[in-house]
């Protein structure tokens, strides 16, 4: 089998798609550092199925595909093809028949791997089966690349042992030992779950035939009680078929008895309707009768307010008759008061005016001398009220700083009053805890001395007397520690529960007895001594409460000082801005005062100058002598008491004599028809009166007529209500009847229905069997049925089918455990002919390699002396150590050697575990670089020896393996991080190297 040719595309370097063939068996490939050459042998390695980055020179596995450079974009995807000759079958299985064989792995950035066998999707195991023995598998020996060889020679024993067990074919025996210890392992738990499960249905089916005979006798009980119950319910069918047949002849004669009520109901209703067709008639006649007679007294009524509405007219009439001729009298005598009254009033007028002016010049000259004074008291009140505005406005700002420093002082107040509450609070909860304290530590004191005397006074009883009163005394002493003494108390009750213990023992064992007593007796005391020192602990602590108290009252009392400080300045603070308030209310009276004052002011002299205004003209058209002397209050008097009078006689209205006459005789005429009408009304009125004495006489006589009437009828209806009664009762009679014959044949039916899902034949049922069967006593064995059905619990009726079904589970599970015994014992002997094989294959091997190695290794080194050891008897498990020795070296160690000679060693093995299983190829990436020329002209002329039977490719910078290679092939970077292939020649494969 050989290599043809490798196909890249995106993977690292390789961007574009490169195919490198393989020609020859003996390929270099050249090339300057970094132009990817040893991305061949990554790629030989990711496609064989590689899932280590590290193995690959990478941190994560989608580094392998082209990242991209300056002048590409990244790839989304790389792939790697090996195309392999197969022409010699060295591929067997169901790839034998195949002359040509492709693998082929395909990678995009989320980092999914698929695999192609000739362009056939399938597993990466199904690759690597391909190439297990054949020196291409996991543990590939064909592939070493830079530093590999010295790992090689150093590398561990185990390590090692993979290489050896690869070259003898037996990594596909260890592949195939691993997936049957796989078996086994599945298989064995297959056998414990299919165990688990047998023995669970084991299990399962004894309690499936308990089951079953419960549900036997179940059946058995069932039976009885169905009989039970058929018998019952025919009993139950007899008794409803006779009650319903009584309960239909009593209905039947209540029927009877319902049409006879019914028709006696009927006629006294015939009778009622018929009274009440005549009661209609004789009830219309009332309202018409009735009707009439209020109609008539209507009429009279208003006839009575027309003569009432006509006298008062009348009388209105004359009056006004009276009151016109009186006022025509006075109106006579008035026009000539009148007459003579008009001239004074208006001398009189003139008069006053006149002294009037006078008196206005007069006061002119008293107003003109005093409006100077006024206006200047005006600017002085002015001035005076600005200035107290100001005061007033200066104390409010006073006050309202003394307001917010009295809000300071009152808050500091609350703080100070908060605190020397709690305070006195805490002294007051130091007083209680010292009371306390005392009292609990008298009351010990005394506890503790009544025990001491208990103590001496039972010193004659028993040990165990006085064990038990001297635990009660200490039970009592504790009791007055309270919580301080819970662990004390415990260890009380502890002891207690010892010495009970001790009270139990029998007395042949009471040496033993009182040795424990006394031990305990020991106890005790020592947790006498114990409460001792809690009562010392609290005294102390009593010690502490008083220094606590005497804190606490000190600091309160420093509290009240600055309280009563705080409350001494709030005082004076308070009686200053009383004084400051009064001060402000008298400043804004006298303000407001002011304001008046200076508004009257203002008044005044404009009044005053209205006044001069008008007296100056008056005065000018006046002569002042002939009117001194007059008195204007007297005019004016005058001149009231006359417009007065005018005022009086100015209100009548004076008529004359023809318009009198004619008032008189429009009244005269009024009354004259007011009394026609009278006499009319009053004819009316007595022919009203007739009509309504004979309609109220009509009216009795129908009312005592529908009263006769009346009473007929409630006798009618009240016997009909009677009968009504009667037919009210003989219906709930029937109903109920009826009720009851419906429970009867519901019963009846439901008796029938129970005989019938019984498969019984009603017809055929001979009833005069079950005469004389109590019905109770059937019930009664009924419930003792029932009874002991429900004592059996859940019954599985399907049990049988169950334990059928759940055997037959059985038997198949017996079967899978009998295979998966046999199959267990098959592939346990399966191990142990896969470990012989293994065994016997990797000594064959091992044998081979080492003898052909000595070979190798003298060949490599023109002398000298290597071998293969293991580690250990056990071929199978035992480790492969390298020894070698140089000629005329001494190596006590293989990490001796130089780094040239473990090259050589290296490949002296390599070399030999080619010769006994050769790989499809072999690749060396520059496994000469540590040689000299002699051993690289010894290491070359092995590799062309060797190509006769193996293809090798190696990459490598020396000279001497250029010119050995039968085909050259160049690696280039020509644009910068992408990788090409190019043909040269030895010379330019020497230009490559140098550069």
């Amino acid at each position: 089998m050989q290599l043809k040719h490798i196909k890249l595309s995106g993977f690292k370097s390789f961007v574009d798609p490169t195919k490198i063939a393989f020609p020859t068996n003996l390929v270099g490939i050249v090339g300057p550092n970094g132009c990817g050459k040893s991305n061949v042998i990554d790629a030989v390695r990711w496609v064989l199925g590689e899932l280590s980055a590290k193995n690959l020179r990478g941190e994560s596995m989608v580094d392998v595909i082209f990242n991209g450079s300056e002048n590409r974009k990244a790839s989304g995807q790389c792939s790697i093809e090996l195309l392999f000759d197969n022409s010699t079958g060295n591929i067997g299985g169901e790839y034998a028949s195949y002359s040509e064989i492709s693998i082929k792995r395909l990678m995009t950035r989320d980092a999914q791997s698929t695999y192609f066998i000739n362009n056939t999707k399938c597993r990466r195991k199904d690759v690597q089966d391909i190439f297990l023995g054949t020196g291409l598998g996991p543990n590939s020996y064909a592939i070493i690349e830079q530093g590999m060889v010295s790992k090689l020679v150093s590398a561990k024993p185990e390590e090692l042992r993979t290489h050896i067990e690869e070259a003898a074919g037996v990594s596909k025996y260890r592949e195939r030992r691993r997936e049957t210890e796989s078996r086994i392992k599945k298989t064995k738990e297959n056998l414990s779950r299919v165990k688990d499960i047998k023995d669970e249905i084991e299990r399962l089916i004894r309690r499936l035939e308990n089951q079953a005979n419960a549900a036997e006798k179940y059946n058995k009980l069932k039976e009885e009680e169905n009989q039970i119950q058929i018998d019952i319910s025919i009993l139950y069918s007899l008794e409803a078929k006779n009650n319903r047949d009584k309960l239909q002849k009593n209905l039947d004669g209540l029927n009877r008895d319902l049409k006879i009520k019914q028709a006696e109901s009927d006629s006294k209703q015939a009778q009622i309707d018929e009274f009440k067709t005549q009661n209609e008639s004789v009830v219309n006649a009332y309202e018409n009768a009735q009707k009439n007679f209020y109609s008539i007294g209507s009429e009279i009524a208003k006839h009575e307010s027309d003569l009432q509405n006509i006298n008062r007219s009348e009388s209105s009439n004359l009056e006004a008759l009276e009151r016109a001729k009186k006022s025509y009298q006075d109106a006579l005598e008035k026009e000539s008061t009148f007459k003579d009254l008009s001239p004074k009033e208006r001398e009189l007028k003139l008069n006053i005016a006149i002294v009037k002016a006078f008196d206005a010049l007069e006061q002119k000259n008293i107003i003109s001398g005093n409006i100077d004074p006024l206006k200047e008291k005006i600017n002085l009140k002015q001035s005076e009220l600005d200035s107290k505005q100001n005061i007033v406005n200066q104390i409010k700002i006073d006050q309202e700083k003394i307001n917010n420093e009295i809000k300071d002082l009152q808050q500091k107040k609350y703080s100070v009053e908060a605190e020397s509450a709690r305070l006195e609070g805490a002294l007051a909860n130091i007083k209680k805890t010292e009371e306390n304290a005392k009292s609990a530590f008298k009351e010990a004191e005394n506890n503790y001395n009544e025990a001491l005397e208990k103590e001496s006074r039972n010193e004659h009883l028993s040990p165990k007397e006085k064990a038990i009163h001297l635990l009660d005394s200490i039970k009592d002493l504790l009791t007055a520690f309270g919580s301080n003494a819970n662990s004390i108390t415990k260890k009380v009750g502890e002891l207690k529960e010892l010495l009970m213990d001790i009270l139990k023992v029998a007395s042949d064992q009471s040496k033993n007895y009182t040795t424990d007593f006394l031990n305990r007796k020991n106890q005790a005391h020592d947790l006498m001594i114990k409460i001792a020192e809690d009562n010392e602990k609290l005294t102390l602590s009593l010690g502490e409460l008083l220094q606590e108290k005497e804190k606490i009252k000190n600091e309160l009392d420093s509290k009240l000082e600055i309280q009563a400080d705080v409350d001494e300045k709030m005082r004076d603070l308070d009686g200053n801005r009383s004084f400051v308030s009064n001060e402000l209310r008298n400043l804004e009276k006298e303000v407001n005062n002011l304001q008046l004052d200076l508004r009257t002011y203002e008044v005044n002299l404009e009044n005053a100058s209205l006044i001069l205004d008008k007296a100056e003209i008056k005065i000018s058209e006046l002569n002042p002598s002939e009117y001194e002397g007059m008195d204007l209050d007297g005019l004016e008097k005058s001149l009231d008491e006359i417009q007065k009078n005018i005022a009086d006689l100015g209100s009548i209205n004076l008529a004359s004599p023809d318009e009198y006459l004619q008032r008189q005789n429009e009244l005269m005429a009024l009354i004259k028809e007011a009394e026609s009408k009278k006499a009319k009304i009053q004819d009316v009125m007595t022919d009203l009166v007739e009509r309504s004495s004979k309609a109220e006489s009509d009216l009795t006589l129908i009312r005592q007529k529908q009263s006769k009437f009346n009473n007929s009828m409630r006798d009618l209806e009240n016997e009909k209500s009677v009968a009504e009664l009667d037919l009210k009762s003989i219906n709930e009679k029937i109903t109920n009847l009826r009720l009851d014959l419906k429970t009867h044949e519901i019963n009846l039916e439901n008796a029938n229905s129970k005989i019938k899902e019984a498969g019984i034949n009603i017809e055929t049922i001979d009833y005069n069997q079950y005469e004389g069967i109590d019905i109770n006593t059937l019930q009664n064995e009924l419930n003792d049925i029932q009874a002991k059905i429900i004592s059996l619990g859940a019954i599985n009726l399907a049990a049988p089918e169950e334990i059928a079904a759940e055997s037959k589970r059985k038997e198949d599970l017996d079967v899978q455990y009998d295979d998966l015994t046999d199959a267990l014992e098959k592939l346990t002997g399966a191990i142990k002919t896969i470990d012989a094989e293994t065994k016997t294959r990797f000594q064959d091997s091992f044998d081979s390699i080492n003898n052909r190695m000595k070979e190798v290794f003298s060949k490599l080194f023109g002398g000298g002396f290597a071998e293969l050891a293991l580690t250990e008897d056990d071929a199978l498990n035992a480790g492969v150590v390298i020894m070698a020795r140089p000629p005329g070296k001494k190596n006590s160690s293989i990490s001796q050697l130089s780094g040239g000679e473990k090259a050589l060693t290296a490949l002296a093995l390599v070399f030999a575990i080619f010769e006994l299983n050769p790989a499809p190829f072999c690749i060396l990436d520059e496994v000469d670089a540590p040689l000299d020329d002699l051993n690289t002209m010894r290491f070359i002329n092995m590799v062309e020896e060797m190509s006769k039977t193996v293809q090798f490719i190696f990459i490598t910078h020396n000279k001497v393996s250029m010119e050995k290679s039968d085909h050259l092939m160049g690696v280039t970077m020509q644009e910068a991080g992408v990788s090409r292939m190019v043909s040269v020649d030895v010379n330019q494969a020497l230009e490559f190297a140098e550069v």
